[in-house]
């Protein structure tokens, strides 16, 4: 490389802003329309993966706000003399005009309704110095705070100068600055800020982001000269080759998975080739099936008479016009209609359904379902309201439901029935016969007229709709009637009818699930064996019958709008049909605090849902209604945000798509691409040719002879994936030996492709040790050398895979170059490599103090900052034996929990001040407080530190070399950790063992005990315990007491350290 090659993302680049921006894209609620096409699993954000993209390319001394800037991270800004007055208003940005003397710059022409706006702001400009005064008078502190600061700075009096109508505003396109809005929300958060203030911190938008979703800027692509080939051999769900795309790029995307194929030419070339325009020919087609399917599916799928409750409601509501009762009588619409799996009770011969679940609702009027035993060994079902006729049930029996960790409770007998009967019933081995799966429980959505404050009839005064009724939407839950189970039965009946029907024209996607997977406990051990087993009959007839309708569809599309096009339009309609697969199986899930069904894949599994879901096929919000919108809607954004793009023209070569292993990249050539930006697979986070079977036996069936060559497997290749495997290679360590060789293979064929001076970025996630060591021996064994780390926060506070857990939240950037290895010569890891690493890892946690990480990924930060020293001096050995990646992690570990010791406890503690199971202690209170944490993140931190992790209940001799934990269940816990499934969570000092306490062994031990002792006989006798164990003089425990309050993440425990410390 030579030494003026030097690219931003080597320099360093403001991933602090790249960060916060990410976080917010992924927090907002809304995911990105290229998120919401179809499911594909892991997919990146949008701004990160720009961001790599443009880090990747731009050189070192690239102007770090133009990079910002390039990003979306911009808001319009009019001068004012020296202050900047922030537009939100759409009102005022809509009048912005080009200045004719500037192209970078725009003119607001003054009128009255800018004048009017900019009263305002000088009167909420007031208001906000008013606020600060009130906060910096509480102290100090706050004057000095960086948020008050910043945010005096921002609304300074506008100054007075002339501004009349006529005249102009000078406006600029300025950088934004999402971490600064990061750190202010965290300040308006803060307990003490509302005290003062006496109510919350509400931030205006002008000092919030002061723009959309960087996504969403409009971008305008490069011209010709300055294009650059870059290659994703990865791509997945399509975030890096999408962002490629809308930077002007040249752009080569290659997958193994025909499903994500599929995705990626709806995502990437079909929104850039048509446009907004082919979104009618979308919406008409769908139209046109979704009036066949719900003529076929209505006698199938009734609407009943409201149950007596809703009536005697309505009644109530319409007392002055009882003449329109009987109009507004008959369901509107289901929500949902919701499953249970019920079986014979072995001791009893009863109906024993399970719900792991009794609540229906938790949002706005509570409802929950009561499961009542009849004398002849069946059940009712009856939803009810709590607090209705006196029935408020405990909620943690409401929680429990009748199942629990796969063990159910007949409700007839109270006997317990064993997870494996159910099983063997689930799979039809049992002599009780098979499962069943119950509906138990209908989500109704009636209509009622809107009143006025007379009680009176409200009607619409104008439009297309003047004279008629304003009505609203009233929700509630019944019992299943006769009509629903004579619907249901009519549709079993309609489907055997049907079958040999649908299985000629090849509609019917009965493959087997595949014998050697890693979801077993979710399908196969529950009886689904065949793809279609995860259907009930009616659900399974609807899919069919869309099928079917777009089967007769697809010549005439075909032949209305030629090959090209109407490939796109069917491939759209079949996403209509993937959404309700998803959202319409036997693995979907009742949302009780939401209200709402959720898809299969919610989780990335099959895993087995107790209570499910179904869609229905007719009424205003059908299924396929929903799913119509949903592919809509996100075709639309798509397509917006590829606008630029589609008005410039795709060139021959702009975009190319490959279908194949990244191991053999089939028609690239050698030293043809600029950049590889990759989101690697993630060792074994995701199996996703597992999962997406589940998609691709029914796309075969409408889209195989449209993408010739795509579909020709009977499932999708588990062969060529690169991901750890334990099902397909037998064990874990085989799978991790194969994951390395793919990953391998996988890296040289990229070092083939790239051009001599190109660069690398990956953009890696994965927590655990493992994956970081098999990553870094592919990269290594396969030429290349990692010039730089850096970390981006990714994750949303809001994942379901994130939330509670002290997970890695951030993305390490990986930068890599082709190594010359041709003169190097082994290097000492003892003279050479440690020191240098040392310095490397302290460097980094200085520049990563900025970023506000987690202890998680701090430490992983440090390992991408080691890995790069390792891999710059690879081999690396230690006297004859060579020295592995782990032994540079596990340095880095060590430095980390160093500095994190002393940062926790500001400087008082040290690691050599502390026994073992204290700093492990201390370690673990600093990542996630009192909650939980991975096993793993222990297991590695006591590596580091030279002490081994051992299950230990009741007492036991503390020694150097050991940390024991306690299992979550057992009643005399020594240990200060405890052990649940894989989480280990810290112990409050009430749950550990007295007898411990009262006979410290460790300084931590000393801790707990100084506070239970506080709590029982005050300051005094605390002292005495203090003296009794030789600790009155201690700063280790006087620091260890500063920790507990800074990170127990309670505020009552938190004033009770405070107090302890200030009386001592």
């Amino acid at each position: 490389m030579a030494k003026d090659d030097l690219r931003l993302i080597e320099a360093g680049f403001p991933c602090h802003q790249v960060g916060a921006e990410t976080r917010r894209e992924r927090d907002t609620g809304k995911a990105p329309p290229t998120h919401r096409l179809h499911v594909w699993w892991a997919r990146r954000p949008l701004t990160p993966s720009r961001a790599a993209i443009l880090a990747s390319l731009l050189p070192a001394d690239a102007d770090p706000e133009a990079f910002i800037r390039n990003l979306g991270i911009v808001r319009w800004q009019a001068l004012i003399g020296d202050e900047r007055w922030t537009l939100i208003s759409e009102t005022i940005t809509k009048r912005l005009v080009r200045d004719d003397n500037d192209p970078e710059h725009w003119l607001l022409p003054i009128d009255d309704t800018v004048l009017a706006a900019l009263d305002k702001e000088h009167q909420r400009r007031a208001r906000c110095r008013d606020l600060i005064v009130q906060l910096e008078s509480a102290g100090p502190d706050y004057a000095n705070d960086p948020v008050l600061q910043a945010w005096q700075a921002e609304v300074q009096a506008l100054p007075s100068i002339a501004i009349e109508p006529g005249n102009a505003l000078q406006v600029i396109k300025a950088v934004a600055d999402p971490a600064g809005v990061k750190d202010k929300i965290a300040f308006a958060k803060r307990d003490d800020v509302q005290v003062i203030l006496g109510r919350s911190l509400r931030w205006d938008d002008e000092d919030s982001y002061g723009y959309s979703r960087a996504f969403e800027t409009p971008t305008k692509p490069l011209p010709e000269a300055q294009r650059k080939v870059v290659l994703d051999p990865t791509a997945g769900g399509g975030s890096i080759p999408f962002e490629a795309l809308r930077l002007g790029h040249r752009v080569i995307a290659n997958e193994l998975n025909p499903v994500a194929s599929v995705i990626l030419k709806a995502t990437l070339d079909y929104p850039a080739r048509y446009g907004l325009a082919l979104l009618e020919d979308i919406a008409r087609w769908g139209d046109t099936l979704r009036e066949t399917v719900e003529a076929k599916m209505a006698p199938f799928t009734p609407f009943s008479p409201i149950p007596s409750d809703q009536r005697v409601a309505l009644e109530r509501h319409l007392q002055r016009r009882p003449d329109l009762v009987d109009e507004y009588a008959t369901e509107h619409d289901h929500m949902g209609l919701l499953y249970c799996r019920q079986v014979t009770c072995p001791h009893c011969g009863g109906e024993a359904p399970l719900l792991n679940s009794l609540w229906l609702s938790k949002e706005g009027e509570q409802w929950a379902v009561d499961v009542q035993p009849q004398a002849d060994k069946t059940v009712r079902f009856e939803p009810y309201v709590l607090g209705s006729e006196g029935r408020k049930p405990d909620a943690r029996t409401l929680d429990a439901g009748t199942v629990t960790r796969g063990v159910g409770q007949c409700v007839h007998c109270h006997q317990a029935i064993a997870g494996d009967e159910i099983k063997r019933q689930a799979r039809g081995e049992s002599e009780l016969g098979r499962w069943q799966d119950v509906l138990y429980c209908v989500v109704g959505i009636r209509l009622e007229p809107k009143l006025d404050k007379h009680g009176e009839v409200q009607r619409f005064a104008s439009g297309a709709r003047k004279g008629e009724i304003k009505t609203s939407k009233v929700r509630y839950f019944r019992a299943p009637n006769e009509i629903d189970q004579q619907a249901l039965a009519a549709a079993s009946a309609e489907l055997e009818a049907r079958r040999f029907d649908f299985e000629m024209k090849g509609l019917v996607p009965n493959e087997s699930i595949g014998e050697i997977s890693n979801y077993d406990r979710g399908h196969r051990m529950y009886g689904e064996n065949l793809w279609i087993d995860m259907f009930t009959p009616r659900q399974l007839l609807g899919h069919l019958t869309v099928m079917e309708a777009l089967s007769e569809a697809k010549p005439r599309i075909l032949e209305e709008l030629g090959e090209e096009k109407g490939r796109a339009v069917v491939t759209y309609l079949q996403f209509m049909l993937d959404k309700g697969i998803d959202y319409n199986c036997s693995h979907t899930r009742w949302e009780y605090t939401q209200g709402i069904v959720k898809g299969a894949f919610s989780r990335h599994n099959f895993a087995l849902q107790w209570t499910f879901g179904e869609m229905v096929f007719s009424g205003p919000s059908s299924g396929f209604r929903w799913g119509i919108s949903q592919v809509l809607d996100a075709y639309q954004g798509i397509a917006e945000l590829l606008a630029n793009r589609h008005q410039q023209g795709l060139q021959p070569g702009d975009l190319i798509q490959t279908l194949g292993p990244s191991q053999q990249l089939q028609g690239i050539a050698d030293q043809s691409v600029d950049a590889v930006v990759m989101d690697p697979p993630y060792y074994d986070n995701v199996q996703y040719s597992e999962l997406s079977d589940f998609y691709y036996v029914w796309q075969k069936r409408s889209l195989g002879d449209l993408y010739p060559g795509w579909f020709d497997d009977e499932v999708t290749d588990k062969q060529n994936e690169v991901v750890a495997n334990p099902a397909r290679d037998g064990s874990a360590k085989l799978a991790k030996a194969r994951y390395e060789t793919l990953m391998q293979e996988t890296f040289a064929e990229c070092r083939r492709v790239l051009k001599p001076e190109g660069l690398m970025t990956l953009m890696f996630t994965h927590k655990g040790a493992d994956a970081w060591e098999t990553l870094t021996n592919a990269l290594i064994e396969a030429g290349w050398d990692i010039t730089a780390c850096m970390p981006v926060q990714s994750e949303g506070g809001y994942s379901t895979h994130q939330m509670n857990l002290a997970a890695a939240a951030s993305t390490i950037f990986i930068a890599c170059r082709p190594a010359d290895r041709s003169a190097r010569q082994p290097s000492s890891w003892a003279y050479e490599v440690r020191g240098r690493l040392e310095t490397a890892v302290r460097e980094g946690l200085t520049e990563f103090a900025r970023l506000n990480l987690n202890p998680v990924d701090r430490m992983i930060a440090s390992w991408g900052r080691a890995l790069r020293v390792y891999s710059e001096h690879w081999p690396v050995q230690d006297g004859d034996e060579d020295v592995p990646p782990t032994r540079a992690m596990q340095e880095a570990a060590r430095v980390v929990a160093e500095e994190e010791v002393s940062r926790l406890s500001g400087g008082l503690v040290t690691v050599e001040d502390l026994d073992s199971e204290s700093r492990l202690a201390v370690i673990a209170l600093g990542i996630n407080g009192l909650g939980e944490f991975a096993f793993d993140d222990a297991l590695q931190i006591s590596r580091s530190l030279s002490f081994h992790l051992q299950q230990r209940n009741g007492n036991y001799r503390v020694s150097d070399d050991l940390v024991a934990y306690a299992s979550a269940s057992d009643g005399e816990r020594a240990a200060p950790l405890a052990i649940r499934g894989s989480k280990l969570r810290l112990l409050k000092p009430e749950e550990r063992a007295e007898q411990r306490l009262e006979h410290p062994q460790a300084l931590w031990d000393v801790l707990c005990g100084l506070i239970s002792i506080y709590r029982e006989g005050g300051i005094v006798a605390a002292r005495n315990y203090l003296g009794t164990h030789d600790k009155r003089d201690s700063a280790a425990l006087r620091g260890l007491l500063k920790v507990w309050a800074n990170e127990c993440d309670d505020e009552a425990l938190r004033r009770e350290a405070l107090l302890i410390d200030y009386e001592l």
